[in-house]
């Protein structure tokens, strides 16, 4: 009887010191290009929290979490073993640094090319050709040349430079341009280019980003904050339940932007903006 006493005792022992471990939150460090930025983020990521489960910490958290391409690089040389997430990574660089020998994952920076499609689709209906510029750093692969009813044209620019030349030539077969996220092919020194060709020719362009918009473009989904700090919360609610990460991937949820000025100016449909981001969560 006393040693099945004793069993009882230690099995309740047991069973809170789990529970104790359980509940012990998952501590983040927060690695960005600036200071301002990573504290900005933390903000952003611990109003996504839920319950307790995690808490960002100045340094040494049991999982890094990076922000950008170059912050993941660096997480990923510095990690010591431990997990790394990285977040808004240009795509091409995630390819090249998540691997096998790393517990690492990346969220994608930019939007994929299905949810750009449905915002065409809800702006210009009646667009059947479209055209894409791709680039060794673009977030897309290469389309299939249709999709549902509209006929995709993906054109590859090598180089920056010869992207006045690719615009002559194949903007007046296109009821419409779509960029993906490319800092490299689209920097701010090709938005004017791009933006006013497309301009004299009738064509509007959509994406890549909210800062195109500002700048001209008609109008664009993009991964807001909210919307990266969101997806991040899931990554690491997944480790901390499964000890692995997500493959990577883009955000999955995300935010619209419209300039009012341009889209009039193409007529196109934007007064329903409720209905533009309906149509972003919609089947492509």
């Amino acid at each position: 009887m006393a040693w099945q006493w004793y069993r009882r005792l230690l099995f309740v022992a047991l069973s809170l010191f789990a529970g104790v471990v359980v509940a012990e939150p998952l501590t983040v460090s927060i690695l960005g290009p600036d200071p301002d930025q990573a504290e900005a983020f933390a903000g952003a990521l611990e109003g996504a929290f839920a319950g307790g489960k995690w808490q960002v910490v100045p340094d040494r958290g049991r999982v890094v979490l990076a922000l950008g391409g170059q912050a993941f690089r660096e997480a990923l040389e510095q990690a010591e073993g431990r997990p790394v997430l990285g977040v808004a990574v240009p795509r091409p660089v995630a390819d090249r640094l998540v691997t096998g020998h790393c517990q690492c994952s990346a969220i994608w920076r930019g939007v994929p090319l299905q949810a750009q499609l449905r915002l065409l689709r809800a702006m210009m209906p009646r667009s059947r050709r479209v055209g894409v510029l791709l680039g060794s750093h673009s977030a897309w692969d290469v389309p299939p040349p249709q999709i549902g009813n509209l006929s995709l044209q993906a054109v590859w620019v090598d180089d920056p430079h010869r992207l006045g030349q690719v615009l002559r030539r194949h903007l007046p077969d296109w009821d419409a341009l779509l960029l993906p996220d490319d800092t490299t092919l689209f920097d701010a020194g090709a938005a004017k280019l791009i933006l006013l060709t497309s301009y004299r020719q009738r064509v509007p362009v959509l994406g890549p980003d909210a800062g195109y918009v500002g700048a001209g473009s008609a109008a664009s989904a993009y991964a807001s904050a909210g919307d990266m700090a969101a997806a991040a919360a899931k990554w690491l609610e997944q480790w901390r339940r499964d000890g692995q990460w997500p493959a990577s991937g883009f955000v999955g949820h995300y935010s619209l932007t419209v300039n009012e000025h341009v889209a009039r100016a193409y007529d196109l449909i934007f007064q329903d903006h409720a209905g533009l981001e309906a149509a972003l969560e919609e089947a492509p």
